[in-house]
């Protein structure tokens, strides 16, 4: 049994990655926690690890620091690097210390497991990628032509910001090419690098076209047309001559592929500019397109807004650590949002972000730990990698069934009495449009027996107290701010001034000016 140690300073991506390894806990077993560098380091001197899997961004001893330390003291154990930054200093921070591996966050069980999976096989077989001596030409082309991949890879995503040098001889032809033109394809299968860049060659694209396999995700890959300078096609015709090719492949395979095209860029350098523009043009997909070209049209201005009339229920279930409810209601949610025609993938990815927000800040209500500083990574990941409503739906449904699940115990809606979860609710949403009618679907209760059960229990209609609480916000604001009668109306929940004016003049028997100069 090999045993490790994890480094992270949010304690739910600690708990969450100790999850997704539980299927090798026949092979490995997690035997610390640590928060920041420092402690780990603690932690390892006392338990001896074989693998340690850490953070780069943390508090007290960060990755940059802790990684040298940890190289110099333990050279013979594996480390697995993750982060939610695609900095390429980072990278090279894990690869000096000799990392089994760099996974960028949010990572799947696939990917963390295969790492560690990969770090036991480097512990069993006592062999470092440093000591493979290449002797012979034909394995030195294969690592130059690794080397070349990998290095165009990292351009694309961003991890590579100095000059490139094509070394390998296979891939010669890239030093004598004029302009180059980026597609990245996704499709509803894995892509295998071997037999999509065999298919290039078998059919006379060998000297023009490089396939190259997404590091993270196995359905993700990338075509860079390299045109000549004296080239008989135009670079949006070569493009549109490839794509026919490989459609024809795809539908005899039976996938579903979509291209995302880029413009023409001059140098290896751009490769990340017209990776983001492919990613651009996949995002402007309708949802319920499987199939399809998209030419980069330049950036997107703005989403179109996007109105789920049940958001507020679907985060209440979240918050109460309703799973099964959680599940059904984002999954009538992905039903509708697969079938609209005017709104772009873009626009749903920008809604599903800002919903996974609003939960995120409900976590943090809950949790000090929490980091707001996470959700941009996270966003730009999802925006750059998944292009299906299927894999959005996978990847919201963990994401909030996870929440809800980390609530259940800890919710302020724990309590079984209905009553008092109403009064919560009222207490921390009274700046929405809450109605009785609404109240009594949430809990799940005919409208009429909510409105009495409601008045027995508090001696009060709900309207009054709802009244009651919203006066309460407005008075302490007129108390604590210098805030004008329309923002404090607003905040306390009524839309209508005037009838702010009205409640409030009728239950504190003064105007809400006339409140506020008598407390001076």
């Amino acid at each position: 049994m090999y045993t490790y140690v994890i480094v992270d300073d949010e304690p739910i991506i600690r708990r969450g990655t100790i999850k997704k390894l539980q299927a090798l806990s026949d092979r490995i077993q997690c035997i610390g926690e640590a928060e920041n560098g420092a402690k780990a380091l603690e932690i390892i001197a006392d338990l001896n690890p074989d693998l340690v899997i850490t953070d780069m961004n943390m508090p007290v001893l960060d990755g940059s620091q802790f990684l040298p330390i940890f190289t110099e003291k333990y050279p013979d154990k594996r480390i697995i690097v993750i982060s939610g930054y695609k900095d390429f200093e980072y990278m090279k921070q894990a690869i000096t210390a000799k990392a089994v591996d760099y996974i960028l966050k949010p990572f799947s069980k696939e990917d963390v497991q295969n790492a560690v999976l990969n770090a036991i096989a480097q512990i069993e077989s006592k062999q470092e990628l440093e000591s493979q001596l290449i002797s012979s030409k034909e394995k030195q082309e294969i690592a130059r032509y690794e080397y070349d991949t990998q290095m165009l890879k990292n351009l694309i995503l961003g991890y590579h910001t100095s000059e490139v040098e094509i070394t390998s001889q296979s891939l010669n032809f890239i030093n004598s090419t004029h302009d180059l033109v980026m597609m990245t394809l996704h499709s509803n299968h894995s892509l295998n690098e071997g037999i999509m860049q065999q298919y290039l060659t078998d059919n006379g694209f060998g000297d023009l076209a490089l396939f190259l396999q997404h590091i993270h995700h196995q359905n993700l890959g990338f075509f860079i047309l390299f045109i000549p300078a004296q080239a008989a096609l135009s670079p949006a015709d070569l493009c549109r001559q490839v794509i026919r090719s490989l459609a024809r492949m795809f539908q005899e395979m039976g996938q579903n592929v979509s291209f995302g095209i880029s413009q023409s860029h001059h140098s290896l350098l751009e490769l990340h500019e017209a990776f983001m523009e492919t990613v651009n043009a996949l995002n402007s997909k309708i949802p319920s397109e499987n199939n399809g070209s998209y030419f980069y049209q330049g950036p997107f201005s703005e989403s179109k807004p996007l109105i789920w009339e049940k958001t507020e229920e679907f985060l209440f279930q979240v918050e109460a650590g309703e799973k099964e409810r959680t599940g059904e209601l984002l999954n009538q949610l992905f039903d509708m949002l697969s079938t609209l025609e005017k709104h772009t993938l873009y626009d749903i990815k920008v809604f599903c972000f800002w919903l996974s927000d609003q939960a995120r800040h409900m976590m943090m209500e809950y949790f000090d730990q929490i980091s707001p500083n996470t959700a941009n990574s996270s966003m730009q990941n999802i925006l750059d990698s998944i292009f299906s409503i299927a894999e959005l739906r996978e990847h919201y449904l963990q994401f909030f069934l996870n929440i809800a699940d980390i609530l259940k115990e800890n919710s302020v809606y724990s309590t079984d009495d209905v009553i008092e979860k109403m009064k919560i609710y009222m207490e921390r949403h009274y700046q929405n449009n809450i109605t009785i009618e609404f109240l009594s679907s949430l809990f799940y209760m005919n409208r009429s027996y909510c409105s009495h059960l409601f008045k027995e229990r508090t001696g009060d209609t709900f309207v009054n107290y709802l009244n009651h609480i919203r006066l309460e916000k407005a008075k302490y604001l007129l108390a604590h701010t210098d805030k004008k009668m329309y923002q404090i109306a607003k905040s306390a929940g009524y839309d209508n001034v005037k009838y702010f004016f009205r409640i409030f003049k009728k239950t504190e028997h003064m105007t809400p000016e006339q409140y506020r100069i008598s407390l001076n």
